[in-house]
């Protein structure tokens, strides 16, 4: 496979991760706002204000994410060992932070146990709606898996030497070993 390709294949996952990141963002702040609307009668105050602490982390945590991979995503395609370093350490992080995220979300909080009246399963419902647990979870088990994929895949010789600092000249297209030797 060429460089090149390999190269544009770690930064559309990059990218991808960041898009899908940025639709979590979204989602965590729709879903926070709902909440903030809502005329809560029968949710104790408790499981409400854990609801609330974890929508007010996953906004935040998925913000964050996203400047960070933003910033990491400008810089991808330019050969560094820096920032090849970077995604190789901070693409798991974030991974790692985004699926315990989704594992300790606020679903947990107003789960019902089926002994609740059938209108406090309604605002149990309607604390965390539907809309937003579906693809909150894809989006971030996706996004994962993109960051991951792209940490193991940057470690390959090619992109490896692709991100050393010596010797590259930006006028010449850059040819890996597998190329200059016409290997396999």
């Amino acid at each position: 496979m060429r460089v090149s390709t390999q190269v544009r294949i770690v930064f559309w996952s990059v990218a991808s991760a960041t898009a899908l990141l940025a639709l979590n963002t979204a989602l965590s702040a729709a879903a926070l706002i709902h909440l903030n609307g809502m005329h809560i009668r029968m949710i104790s105050p408790v499981q409400l204000a854990q609801v609330r602490a974890d929508l007010t982390s996953s906004l935040s945590m998925a913000a964050v994410s996203v400047l960070v991979l933003a910033v990491l995503t400008l810089f991808l395609r330019r050969p560094s060992s820096r920032i090849r370093y970077a995604v190789m350490a901070l693409g798991p992080l974030i991974a790692l932070v985004t699926l315990c995220f989704l594992v300790g979300g606020p679903e947990w909080a107003v789960a019902p146990t089926g002994n609740e009246p059938d209108v406090l399963k309604a605002e149990y419902a309607s604390a965390v709606p539907s809309w937003y647990t579906g693809p909150h979870g894809v989006a971030g088990v996706v996004s994962a898996a993109l960051l991951i994929f792209v940490a193991v895949f940057m470690v390959r010789a090619d992109l490896r030497e692709y991100y050393m600092d010596a010797g590259y000249d930006p006028s010449r297209p850059y040819k890996s070993w597998v190329e200059r030797t016409g290997g396999p």
